[in-house]
């Protein structure tokens, strides 16, 4: 959103630029606004699922399908945390034992991956990195590799997908059997072996996402 922060200092230009940096300052509490909104992040809890539905041999069956056709590849089913302790942002915050090692359910990776709907648009490698990213080296560091997030899409966790009416990163799909056949790119395979299965194949999956 072109906010600099103490985690993203610097601005891509300075023109038209008037406000010191970073934008996002800490105010009298002594945080900024990152941090009020990570705190809120820390404190949500975890969308349940649907106790009765995920207990039908529908579900139970559809979930057995997600893993065999490949959806899981993406959507993991289980994450750990890091360890209490681990160092994360650069220093800038300490995993506390409230939030280390817990195992949790998001049907997500969180990662980037280019399953055919991505906008074109790749973030800005100056904004990303810092102003001297080219003074730089990373281990296995590529700006092609960059660049190719322009088509990538971060995966979304289905959980609590059921209470969602509009899916898909741009809310362009509305029923679950629409979201699935429009992944392609990385997940071209995982679509066809999708609409491989018996009708009631399908229906026992689209059962199983229905309970998450």
């Amino acid at each position: 959103m072109g906010i600099t922060s103490r985690l993203q200092p610097d601005e891509v230009t300075s023109l038209c630029n008037s406000a010191s940096e970073p934008n996002d300052k800490p105010g009298a509490d002594g945080l900024s606004d990152i941090d009020h909104f990570a705190r809120f992040m820390r404190a949500l809890e975890a969308p349940a699922r649907d106790a009765s539905l995920s207990q039908t041999a529908g579900a139970k069956q559809g979930e057995i399908l997600f893993e065999k056709v490949g959806c899981a590849t993406c959507h993991v089913a289980t994450l750990t945390t890091a360890p209490s302790g681990t160092p994360i942002n650069g220093g800038n915050f300490t995993i506390p034992d409230a939030l280390g090692g817990k195992t949790f359910h998001p049907y997500g990776d969180f990662l980037l991956h280019n399953v055919g709907t991505g906008d074109g648009i790749v973030q800005s490698m100056t904004e990303h990195y810092g102003k001297r990213y080219a003074e730089r080296t990373w281990e296995r560091f590529s700006p092609h590799e960059f660049n190719n997030t322009a088509n990538k899409i971060r995966t979304a966790p289905l959980w609590g997908v059921r209470l969602r009416s509009r899916l898909m990163h741009d809310g362009a799909s509305l029923t679950f059997s629409d979201a699935i056949r429009r992944h392609r790119g990385e997940a071209s395979q995982v679509t066809a072996a999708f609409e491989k299965l018996s009708p009631a194949e399908k229906k026992a999956l689209l059962a199983f996402l229905e309970s998450l």
